[in-house]
């Protein structure tokens, strides 16, 4: 299929010259269309390329040979070294090698190879020609040889003893009647007609290219092309430019017009204009780039019927159309081109006085030479104070001195094209200078008086011809902000486009009038001014004109065509034929309202995209029309463009019936299809190469279709189920779904009546259908019983379900599962077993049938090794298992009595096997599917039942775990608590107290009497939370130790230390938690020190919900306290210290936390102990 190329390296180089702001796009002279590898072109090795009268495009290789109708492309294999080929008036293609001619056959789809009569063993095939008499010729090194059709074969020519002679075979050409052959020494030139010869002499000749009767160009070695002149009798050497001495490599040419030529050089493809003996250099574009062909141009072929040219590359096939000028395309930006892609949004098109054409753009503004033929780019640049140095141009006009630049910020500027220098306009007041230079210019129009009319966002502005002076024009109602198309007529009528509405004001600009228009039909998408001053404009409701009644004010709205309704064109232009042209997001579209003939042009039309810019367009003064996009320009003649389409035949390539194939040429000779071999499949297409996707088919098929049946853009057509009768095919193509053309092939065909349509078949059919009948009720009944099996199925595990209850333990759901299986399913014998996964058996825990326990009892429950006989092989595989023959089966046990049947059931949860269900039956495949469904179910509760059992007991374990729990440390907090209302920490404390009131120090006695009622208070007050304040216990502790220091003299001092992120009031801990551990470091460390000693307590919190509290003594130690414990009557240890562990281990249960005590021995450098220090981590909760 067509494909545009976007990298140059694929087929051309892109030319490119100048430097930062010049361009060498010139407009073209033809504009290439690419057929590569992605069409199925082998690239690379094509040297030769004809196309045959069914417009089918054949392409010569060294070793094969493709036939390409645009879409789909066949590959030959005639043999090697292919020379040359030829197509004959009677469309036959002819291939020429080394070792002889072939000839195509259409019948067999592939190149057979004809005979040539000679006894030369040595014959070297050259040229296939056709002399005017339409005598096919053979040139070869021993002579021609002409071709006898009837023998199929070529023999030594006869009627011309001249060609009977030795030739050299690798170049000759026929020209009207004479014929151009040569040997080593002599070229030679015979009249086919007058059998007259003259010759020139040769010298190394490699190709022969006839300019005319008398003058050809001769390929030679060495890149050097020579002249012959049969009329003066000279040879002279060829230059592509006669001044420079241009030598030149010629591959070969084709006339093209009267005195023109195309060649195909080592210079590129270039022109030939006999007449003015010059050889020219064309402009090839695509893809709107130039491109150069030098080195890449092997072969070029005319197709005089159409008018184009095929020329061969390195990388594939290029298309271009020569007689009739397309739609031409042009990029400002070229490949090499380091300018911003913006350039090549086309605005805005003028041209200048001196016929040069200027663009407004994306990037700056460009003008192409008329008489350079290159782009110049003007590029934003500087600091704005002097030149333009803003991208986005939207305004253009030219007033036969400057250019009036239009730019989307900066306001108005005026560029000079003689000096290329830039100034700015005269405002009439600083506000309009500073609005306009702020302002979003969208458009500036030439009005009838000469001045310019500004059109931007917010307001108009007016540009004075001969002064150059800009004032707004005010006072305006409403000024739309989104201005699409702006025009002024001869009538001083001002027409405004937007996509708001449309507007007009008269000439006296003081007033903004609406249009009244259906909302729907908006927006505005541009206009034209028509010569009677009807404003034509596109809307999305289609096409429409306005015009203006200067007596009564009024606007009148007419429709032009429904042609383009839906279809808002961004451009709308009429040429002076009166026909419509348009450009949409479809592209360039085409009406002419005489013919009421529509064309749309399309990408493969070489259009620069399918977004154009609203009102870019611009007639030069050639004729020209100029279309402007966001990816370059469209031009071409509108009064002289060429609207007739590409001429191509629809054509059927072949039919398949059944597997027997049949091609063109034996479509007469279809043999009748018999019934079973009716699969027809009729492949069809057309030589269309612009775009093939752009043919549409429709098909009837005369038998069967009363009308035309749409295809598609499809190639195939396959039919099937056709009854017996008489059938033609037929097929049509169109460009536009209106012209339909017709295939010259009509397909007919038989399809034979099928066997069953004789009586003997008829008969037998009845006595088939009787049988059928009967067999279907056979079926019927079959499927009533199954039905009803199936019901029965239903039934049971209803009644099993409703059986197994919530209250029930596993073995009674067991038991009760073993008597419905006997008593529902009408088994003899039914066994459970459960697995013991410590001893790996099946354990029996349920049995129903003849020898069932009383009151569900089981004295021995029988025990089998899982992975034993038929039960432990399903336990140990986990599949159910259906025995029809336990006789045969050794892994049969027999339990109370041989039964025939038995079918066993895995018990499943997940992929673990609970148990097992055995059922048994005397009766040999007594157990079927359904049984296996039911028991399969019924194993499922089970199952479920095991596993809700086994979670329901292990969640009373936790519990009862859980409350264990709880009851010890229920039971610890009231041994704590007694252990910390010690009587002999009572006793001791009494006896204090006696002993200040006898020594009469009754203040110290108050004072200690007033502490232990706090803190026996205290330890009341907590021991009923589970949880204290930090603050609470901290008091409590406080009262403790004052005590004992009170109760031991000052013995020890103490400091207690919270951090400041540990809020005491906020952090709640167990109570009494801290007590037992400062009353170890009083007792043991600090009372047998002979030196006052000190208590240090720190809390912090390092951790989110673990309290960390540090008790440290500077006592005697751990080993000097247990050295004098062990001297002492009491060896036991703390008893408080003791319950606080237990405590903390329990709370580690509770609160799934890391509670700890931690015991470290204090030592100086001498190893000596210094004290001890207890590290305590207690769980809190922090409110």
């Amino acid at each position: 299929m067509l494909k545009k190329i976007h990298i140059a390296q694929y087929f051309f180089a892109i030319v490119f010259s100048g430097i930062m702001h010049s361009a060498a796009a010139q407009l073209s002279d033809y504009h290439l269309q690419i057929f590569d590898h992605t069409s199925g072109i082998l690239p690379g090795g094509i040297s030769q390329l004809v196309k045959d009268k069914k417009g089918l495009l054949w392409i010569l290789y060294a070793n094969k040979v493709q036939c390409f109708d645009g879409q789909l492309i066949q590959t030959y294999d005639p043999t090697n070294a292919l020379q040359t080929f030829y197509c004959d008036k009677n469309n036959r293609i002819w291939v020429c090698a080394d070792s002889g001619p072939f000839l195509f056959s259409e019948k067999k789809n592939t190149f057979e190879k004809i005979h040539v009569k000679t006894n030369n063993q040595d014959l070297l095939s050259g040229y296939i020609m056709e002399f005017p008499g339409g005598e096919i010729v053979l040139l070869t090194n021993n002579g021609c040889f002409s071709y006898n059709q009837s023998l199929n074969q070529f023999e030594q020519i006869k009627d011309h003893p001249f060609l009977l002679r030795r030739f050299t075979p690798n170049a000759s050409e026929m020209y009207q009647n004479l014929l151009f052959v040569h040997n080593d020494k002599y070229l030679f030139r015979y009249n086919i007609q007058t059998k007259e010869v003259d010759s020139l002499p040769a010298i190394e000749t490699y190709g022969i290219y006839p300019i005319s009767r008398d003058s050809l160009l001769i390929n030679t070695r060495g890149d050097v092309v020579r002249w012959y002149d049969f009329n003066t009798q000279k040879i002279t050497t060829a230059y592509f430019d006669q001044k420079a001495k241009t030598s030149f490599n010629l591959r070969n040419t084709v006339s093209i017009a009267p005195s023109r030529f195309l060649l195909a050089s080592s210079v590129g493809l270039i022109e030939y204009d006999a007449s003015s003996k010059v050889f020219l250099k064309r402009n090839f574009f695509l893809d709107g780039m130039r491109v150069a062909t030098n080195e890449y141009a092997t072969y070029i072929y005319y197709d005089t019927t159409e008018g184009n040219a095929w020329m061969a590359t390195n990388e594939g096939v290029a298309k271009f159309a020569v007689r009739d000028e397309p739609i031409g395309f042009v990029k400002i930006k070229q490949m090499d081109d380091e300018i911003s892609a913006g350039i090549d949004d086309i605005r805005r098109i003028i041209e200048d006085k001196d016929g040069n054409i200027w663009t407004a753009t994306g990037y700056g503004f460009a003008r192409f030479g008329k008489t350079s033929g290159n782009w110049k780019v003007f590029s934003p640049t500087g600091d704005g104070k002097k030149t333009l140095n803003h991208e986005s141009i939207r305004g253009l006009q030219y007033d036969g001195k400057y250019l009036i630049l239009g730019p989307t910020s900066t306001g108005v500027w005026l560029f000079d094209p003689t000096t290329e220098t830039y100034t700015h306009p005269r405002y009439t007041t600083d506000a309009v200078k500073q609005r306009a230079e702020k302002d979003f210019i969208s458009d500036i129009i030439k009005m009838n008086n000469g001045d310019f009319l500004i059109s931007a966002r917010s307001a108009f502005y007016i540009l004075k011809a001969k002064t150059y002076e800009i004032h707004s024009v005010i006072p305006i109602d409403y000024v739309p902000e989104f201005k699409t198309v702006t025009a002024n007529g001869s009538d001083g009528i001002t027409w405004i486009g937007s996509a708001t509405g449309l507007y007009y004001m008269d000439s006296t600009f003081k007033k903004l009038n609406t249009v009244n228009f259906p909302a729907g039909f908006l927006p505005v998408s541009s206009g034209l001014l028509l010569r009677d001053n009807r404003f034509m404009f596109s809307c999305n409701g289609g096409l429409f004109t306005a015009k203006h009644d200067e007596h009564t004010g009024t606007v009148s709205i007419t429709k032009m065509t429904d042609v383009f309704d839906g279809m808002p064109l961004a451009i709308t232009y009429l040429d002076n034929n009166g026909v419509i042209w348009g450009a949409s997001d479809k592209g360039i579209v085409r009406f002419n309202p005489v013919k009421s003939t529509f064309r749309k042009y399309d990408y493969s039309d070489n259009i620069q995209g399918y977004t154009f810019n609203g009102s870019a367009w611009y007639k030069d003064s050639d004729g020209r029309i100029y279309f402007g996009g966001t990816n370059g320009l469209n031009y071409w003649h509108p009064e002289s463009f060429s609207v007739t389409p590409e001429p191509y035949d629809i054509y059927v390539r072949k039919i398949r019936i059944g597997n027997k194939a049949y091609s063109p040429i034996s479509f007469d000779s279809i043999a009748p299809v018999k019934y079973d071999e009716q699969s027809i499949d009729v492949e069809f297409g057309a030589a269309y190469f612009n775009n093939p996707e752009k043919v549409k088919y429709r098909y009837k098929l005369e038998g069967v279709d009363k009308e035309w049946k749409d295809a598609g853009a499809g190639n195939l057509i396959r039919f099937t189920s056709l009854s017996p009768g008489h059938y033609t095919f037929k097929i049509q193509g169109s460009l536009n779904q209106v012209d339909w053309k017709d295939a010259k092939a009509k397909i007919s065909f038989e399809i034979l009546p099928p066997f069953w349509l004789t009586w003997w078949f008829l008969s037998l059919c009845g006595v088939s259908i009787i049988g059928i009948v009967l067999l279907i009720m056979r079926n019927h009944r079959i499927k009533i019983r199954e039905k009803q099996e199936e019901l029965e199925a239903e039934q049971s595990i209803n009644h099993f379900s409703s059986s197994i209850h919530a209250g029930q333990s596993v073995d009674d759901i067991l038991w009760d599962v073993a008597r419905n299986c006997i008593s529902q399913l009408s088994f003899e014998d039914c066994v459970i077993y459960l697995v013991d996964e410590d001893r790996q058996v099946l354990v029996q825990k349920a049995a129903f049938g003849p020898k069932s326990p009383k009151n569900y009892v089981i004295t021995n429950p029988i025990e089998i090794p899982i992975g034993k006989g038929i039960t432990g092989n399903v336990a140990l595989t986990g599949k159910p298992e259906i025995v029809n023959d336990t006789s045969i089966d050794p892994r049969y046990i027999v339990d109370d009595a041989m039964r025939y049947s038995e079918i066993a059931i895995p018990i499943k949860a997940g992929e673990q096997v609970l148990g097992v269900i055995d059922c048994e039956h005397s009766k040999k495949r007594f157990f079927t599917q359904r049984h296996l469904f039911i028991l399969t179910t019924i194993a499922s509760l089970c199952a479920s039942k095991i596993v809700r059992s086994r979670i329901e007991g292990q969640k009373q374990e936790a519990e009862r775990v859980l409350r264990d729990t709880q009851q010890k440390m229920a039971e610890i907090e009231m041994q704590a608590l007694r252990a910390q209302m010690n009587p002999h920490f009572i006793f001791n404390c009494l006896n204090s107290i006696n002993r200040y009131i006898v020594k009469s120090d009754q203040a110290t006695a108050s004072l200690y009497l007033t502490r232990f009622a706090k803190l026996i208070r205290l330890i009341l007050d907590n021991s009923n939370n589970k949880s204290v304040s930090l603050a609470s216990e901290l008091e409590a502790l406080r009262l403790y130790i004052e005590m004992e220091s009170i109760r031991f003299e000052k013995q020890f001092t103490y400091s207690i230390s919270v951090d400041k992120d540990v809020q005491q009031d906020h952090i709640y801990v167990p109570p009494l938690i801290i007590q037992p551990f400062v009353e170890n470091a009083i007792w043991h460390g600090l009372l047998h020190k002979e030196t006052a000693g000190h208590l240090y307590i720190t809390f912090s919190r390092k951790i989110q919900n673990i309290l960390q509290c540090t008790i440290e003594d500077d006592g005697v130690g751990r080993e000097k306290a247990k050295e004098l414990k062990s001297k002492s009557t009491s060896t036991k240890r703390s008893l408080g210290m003791k319950l606080t562990e237990d405590r903390l281990s329990l709370l580690n249960r509770q609160t799934l936390l890391d509670a700890t005590v931690e015991v470290l021995d204090l030592k100086d450098r001498s190893g000596e102990a210094t004290g001890t220090k207890v590290i305590l981590k207690i769980p809190v909760d922090a409110y």
